[in-house]
């Protein structure tokens, strides 16, 4: 089961008004014959909601549903999360909720499971950190998009894994107009993309993955 670090916060901050949903699609995520991560999301001028079914054996898979607030640098100041087991049907109540709030250099997550238990956290992190989770395309999608905003071959971005809590400085290199490296750690992702860094697929060489991205009409 996902390990959410937590807390509860207020956080006051303005969004232009609502849109209709921009876009709308998937990722699919491959390790040879077996299908790693399905995700599906739509994104709105200030709003990235979506779901990601992950895992492979029975045991570990993981249907998540998640919804960000966005800000023009493609940072999200705020981030819920619901997590159940992949076999969980979809009226029964999320296993583990969290709200993850970013202020300045610091998180505060509120991380709610269904027993009752209520944990929360304030913990470090950078200005403008992007919330990672582990096989999302769609947040990985928010530092290529940013990168995409800004001159040069190079960019740093930091990555706040929504899955451990701790904070890592990763890039996105421009590698040409149609294709772009994202490294977290020791993690490369070769990725295709846009002129608005829209991944349009790649692969992660080290794990053996193969990402393609399906569009809804």
């Amino acid at each position: 089961m996902i390990r959410l670090v937590a807390l509860l916060g207020l956080v006051l901050f303005s969004v232009a008004g609502h849109s209709e949903a921009q876009e709308a699609g998937g990722f699919t995520t491959v390790r040879g014959p077996d299908t790693v991560a399905v995700e599906q999301w739509s994104r709105e001028d200030v709003e990235l909601k979506g779901s990601l079914v992950r895992g492979l054996g029975a045991a570990d898979r993981e249907r998540l549903h998640y919804r960000a607030t966005l800000v023009d640098d493609q940072s999200a100041p705020l981030v819920d999360l619901s997590v159940w087991r992949a076999e969980d049907p979809e009226a029964q109540p999320a296993r583990e909720t969290a709200r993850v709030i970013f202020r300045d250099d610091s998180v505060a997550v509120d991380d709610l499971r269904r027993s009752g238990s209520l944990v929360t956290r304030v913990l470090p992190t950078m200005r403008a950190a992007i919330p990672y989770l582990n096989l999302s395309v769609a947040f990985l999608e928010l530092a290529t998009r940013r990168a995409a905003q800004t001159a040069g071959d190079s960019l740093a971005v930091p990555f706040f894994n929504l899955s451990g809590g701790q904070t890592v400085t990763g890039t996105v290199r421009h590698l040409g107009a149609d294709s772009s490296v994202v490294r977290i750690s020791t993690v490369e992702f070769r990725l295709q993309v846009d002129s608005a860094g829209r991944i349009l697929g790649g692969v992660v060489p080290g794990q053996g993955l193969v990402i393609t991205r399906t569009e809804v009409k």
